[in-house]
């Protein structure tokens, strides 16, 4: 009788292990299948990266340049070329009198420039004479921009435009804008 009794504690306990067993081999299928089904989630990060503009973007800008020292006869001596597109060249043209030209090949216009370099900076104002609400054919200040030279290039770090009235704002810069030194 006792060994009767002890086989079935032994079946009992070989048969629960079993079940258990068969369990787990089924969860583990089943998680496995679910893994297989589930979309996959992952966010790709560089696609997500935020696009700076304006003020954000002047600020990331200098945190990464590499600022170097310029001069007048450095400006005045090289050509400064940017291209916004294919078969689109601006230029600015510096002049040793704190003058010059601005040339933007979008407008198809040349502007007259002031500029002056203060420390490491170049701050360069454009001005023009608008064709709209100005009967006067007053000339006006449009922009002021803040360049830095980094070796090679004008960089732009900071820009203000004006309307007619004389108001100020940041434009909506979404790319970097340099003048590349030839």
């Amino acid at each position: 009788m006792k060994t009767t009794i002890l086989t079935l504690i032994a079946l009992t306990f070989l048969s629960s292990c079993r079940q258990q067993t068969s369990q787990n081999e089924q969860q583990t299928t089943n998680s496995g299948k679910k893994e297989r089904e589930l979309p996959l989630t992952k966010k790709n990060t560089d696609q997500e990266t935020e696009k700076k503009v304006g003020q954000e973007l002047f600020k990331s800008i200098l945190d990464t340049v590499k600022i170097e020292t310029i001069s007048t006869d450095f400006l005045v001596n090289n050509q400064w070329f940017y291209r916004p597109f294919d078969n689109c060249e601006s230029y600015l043209k510096f002049q040793a009198n704190g003058k010059g030209i601005s040339y933007n090949c979008e407008m198809e216009e040349d502007y007259e420039l002031t500029y002056k370099i203060v420390g490491n900076k170049v701050f360069i104002a454009e001005f023009d004479i608008p064709q709209v609400n100005n009967e006067k054919r007053k000339r006006i200040k449009f922009r002021d921009d803040t360049y830095v030279y980094n070796g090679h290039s004008l960089i732009m770090v900071d820009s203000k435009m004006y309307n007619i009235g004389g108001i100020e704002w940041t434009p909506k810069i979404e790319v970097i804008i340099n003048y590349d030194r030839k």
